[in-house]
């Protein structure tokens, strides 16, 4: 009786395991049909008065709540439906709200869009586009990036990064205007940043790195400059550190002590992970004559700087071909084997953040005919690079595959950028409107001899700036060390 018993309890519980993997099934199906409901009530109310009565029934506090889940493009047609959706949505602790919300909050359908820019040489300017990271990579539909900013700088702005819908830019790369701009590209609005006090006319010559951020723990946007004085012997340390806070509008001077006189230069790509900003970093080891190359971070909440340690392979490589870049929610290092006209590129990941036992060669990037710099990590495992020609391409560098597939975007090498599509409402109440779009055709279709004279010229102003970059760079390094030596 009791082995009876035992039988039936057991094909009890396989029912009832049955049921719930059903029931599992069945809730993620009802979830997927609440979303599209929810979309098409959203847009429902949009045409009509219904939402506007909507709130007449609900506390306020309520109606927060939910317009805080709404997409950003959304609210901006909400701000329609009434003077207190207007007044309530254009308000600094919404908008403050919002951010968070859309920072911290997973979509209920995955949002698989991302940000590509590059510079057109036949519009002689740089494009946005947003794209879908599926196979063909299709361009998102209605989502329109139209560049202001085209006679701002010469070529096209550095973007020292995108952080929940807002562009960090500076015209840096072939010339410093100190021009530092904060651009929402949704709501087409910008700021320009106010002027540093570490610049030429106070210092002489130096050098500066920027990085850019969302602080979740003030709920702020944070641009980091860290500004190093240059003299006949390299540069003088400790450099000095500005930050700028989106809430406070000007830049405050901090007191810290980067670690060891570690240096970071101006052309490495920041990666901004777990609310800090990494760069790739050096110092000069006067024992052993020799660079050492480690991450530094930079904290925004507590506004300090950390140290990772980089797979002991990297440790003394050259420490110009080294940068880092964000794969799968870590941080993952390009080792490429030269600067300038780059052959392969080898690719580790930190498999767990903060954890530098857990750094891993995930494979090498070889690619024909020259390759120009890797862009970014696809869901699919797939990565987006450049060629040395400066077309787009996505590669498998799955061992079995090692595809290629050609996109259709033509640019440089050097002026592609590619991030992870998001949109908000900052700068709605703070930023300065900016109206001035693309160039016509009259503009684009000049004379094909003008335009090949631009293509030239972009193309070896890059080339030309990468070179004095490595250049000076070798030079500086080598005369420090002989300056440490005491043989020489």
């Amino acid at each position: 009786m009791a082995y009876k018993n035992s039988n039936a309890a057991s094909h009890i519980v396989q029912k009832v395991n049955t049921v719930l993997g059903r029931g599992k099934q069945v809730a993620q199906v009802l979830t997927r049909k609440l979303h599209t409901t929810t979309t098409i009530l959203l847009r429902t109310f949009c045409s009509t008065t219904c939402l506007e009565k909507m709130s007449d029934y609900m506390p306020e506090e309520v109606v927060t709540r939910i317009l805080a889940r709404v997409p950003a493009k959304s609210l901006l047609r909400f701000r329609c439906v009434s003077k207190s959706w207007k007044s309530l949505i254009s308000s600094s602790d919404f908008i403050s709200l919002h951010t968070r919300q859309a920072f911290l909050s997973e979509p209920a359908v995955p949002d698989d869009r991302v940000l590509v820019r590059h510079y057109s040489k036949p519009q002689r300017t740089e494009l946005y586009s947003v794209h879908h990271d599926n196979e063909d990579f299709t361009v998102a539909s209605g989502v329109k990036i139209d560049f202001p900013f085209r006679r701002l700088a010469q070529f096209y702005f550095r973007i020292v990064g995108f952080s929940n819908g807002l562009l960090c830019l500076s015209d840096d790369i072939f010339g410093y205007t100190n021009v530092i701009m904060l651009w929402n590209p949704l709501i087409r609005r910008k700021i320009t940043l106010p002027l540093p006090r570490a610049i030429y006319k106070n210092l002489g010559p130096f050098m500066f790195v920027l990085g850019f951020g969302y602080d979740l723990k003030s709920n702020d946007f944070k641009v980091v400059r860290i500004a190093y004085d240059q003299s006949d012997s390299g540069y003088n340390l400790p450099p000095i550190v500005e930050v700028f806070a989106l809430s406070a509008g000007n830049w405050r001077e901090i007191e810290v002590n980067l670690p060891q006189n570690w240096i970071i230069e101006h052309f490495w790509t920041q990666a901004y992970v777990n609310g800090k900003v990494h760069w790739v970093a050096y110092r000069l080891n006067v024992e052993e004559y020799r660079t050492e190359n480690l991450i530094m971070a930079f904290d925004l909440s507590n506004e300090v700087f950390e140290e990772l340690l980089l797979p002991d392979a990297l440790v003394v490589e050259c420490t110009i071909n080294l940068c880092t870049s964000v794969c799968k929610d870590s941080i993952a290092v390009l080792h490429y084997d030269k600067h300038v006209e780059t052959g392969c590129c080898t690719i580790w990941l930190m498999q767990t953040y903060g954890d530098v036992k857990s750094w891993s060669k995930m494979y090498t990037v070889d690619f024909e005919g020259g390759l120009g710099r890797i862009l970014s990590f696809r869901k699919d495992g797939t990565i987006l690079l450049t060629a040395r020609d400066g077309d787009l391409y996505s590669y498998d560098p799955n061992p079995r595959i090692q595809e290629i597939k050609y996109i259709g975007i033509l640019g440089t090498k050097d002026s592609f950028f590619v991030d992870r599509y998001t949109e908000s409402l900052a700068l709605l109440i703070d930023g300065e409107q900016v109206l001035e779009g693309l160039p016509n055709v009259a503009e684009s279709d000049s004379s094909g001899d003008e335009n090949e004279g631009e293509d030239d010229r972009v193309e070896a102003n890059e080339l030309w700036k990468q070179s004095m970059m490595v250049e000076f760079l070798k030079a500086l390094l080598e005369q420090t060390t002989m300056m440490q030596d005491p043989f020489v």
